[in-house]
C-alpha cells in the first residue's frame, strides 16, 4: 500500500457463537454482525484493512471463527485480527492462519506502522501484555519503521470512567504507557472490550474506544448496565503527515 490515505474499518466485540440463532443478553450476535458488515461495505470508499480488536467468538468454538472467515474472506481486504478475553487464542490462530487473515503482527503502509497487540491472559475478563509483547513493542518504537504508530490492542490501557469495567481493564497499563511516552513517533491507541465511544488525548495521542457489533455497556455506570445505543464500528483515515480523521457508525434501524 502506498497511497496518501489509509483507510481501516475496525470492528469489535463481535462474540459470534458456534449456533448463528444464538443469542447473547438477547441479541443475536450473527445477525448484528452481518448487519454491520453490511452496512460498512456499502460505504463507497472501501477499506485497505480490516481491524478485528478481540471478543471474536464468545464462545471459543472453531465453528464461530470458521463463521467470521466466511463472512469476512468474501471481501478479499486483509483482515489483521487480535484475541480478546473472550476468545480462543490457539483456535483463532489456527482458522485464520492463511491470508487474507492475520493474527497479530504489524501492517506498514502510507507512512504509518500499526501494531497490533495481544492482551489476552487466560482465565481473567481483564487483561495483560506479557514480557515478549512489551518488548516488542519497545523494539517496533525504537527501530522507527516509519513516521508514524498507532497501537491497536483489545483491553483498555485508561480509565473510562466505570468502577465495575475499570476493574477488568488492561492489568499493567503503566508498563505500556511507559513505553508509548518514550516515543515521539506514536499517534494513536485504540481498543474494543468496553462496548463504547470514547475520544481523548494523553500527552498528544489519541485514545480512542470502539462501540461493539453487538451491544453496547453504558458509560460511566459504576455497576454493569447495558445501553440502548446500537451496535457500531470505526472508520479511520491515516494520512502520511500524522493526521487521524475518525468516525463511529451505528447501525441504521430499518
Amino acid at each position: 500500500m502506498t497511497q496518501r490515505v489509509l483507510r481501516l474499518l475496525q470492528l469489535t466485540d463481535i462474540h459470534l457463537h458456534a449456533s448463528p440463532e444464538a443469542r447473547m443478553r438477547g441479541v443475536n450476535t450473527n445477525t448484528t454482525f452481518q448487519a454491520v458488515l453490511g452496512q460498512a461495505m456499502l460505504d463507497a470508499d472501501k477499506p485497505d484493512a480490516i481491524l478485528v480488536t478481540g471478543d471474536l467468538v464468545q464462545d471459543e468454538t472453531r465453528t464461530g471463527y470458521e463463521r467470521l472467515r466466511d463472512m469476512l474472506g468474501v471481501y478479499e481486504i486483509p483482515v489483521y485480527c487480535i484475541p480478546g478475553n473472550h476468545d480462543a487464542p490457539g483456535i483463532m490462530a489456527m482458522v485464520l492462519s492463511e491470508p487474507p487473515f492475520q493474527v497479530g503482527g504489524e501492517l506498514s503502509a502510507g507512512g504509518w506502522r500499526l501494531i497490533f497487540l495481544s492482551t489476552f491472559r487466560r482465565g481473567d475478563d481483564g487483561g495483560q501484555l506479557s514480557d515478549d509483547e512489551l518488548q516488542r513493542l519497545s523494539n517496533e518504537l525504537a527501530a522507527e519503521h516509519a513516521d508514524h504508530f498507532a497501537i491497536f490492542l483489545h483491553h483498555q490501557p485508561v480509565p473510562m470512567g466505570s468502577r465495575w469495567l475499570d476493574g477488568v481493564g488492561l492489568r499493567n497499563a503503566d508498563d505500556l504507557l511507559e513505553i508509548v511516552d518514550s516515543s515521539t513517533r506514536v499517534r494513536a491507541l485504540v481498543w474494543g472490550h468496553v462496548h463504547q465511544a470514547s475520544d481523548r488525548r494523553r500527552h498528544g495521542v489519541r485514545l480512542l474506544s470502539t462501540p461493539s457489533t453487538c451491544m453496547q455497556f453504558l458509560p460511566n455506570s459504576d455497576d454493569f448496565a447495558v445501553d440502548t445505543r446500537p451496535p457500531g464500528y470505526r472508520w479511520l483515515n491515516l494520512y502520511a503527515n500524522g493526521r487521524i480523521d475518525t468516525q463511529v457508525h451505528w447501525l441504521e434501524e430499518d
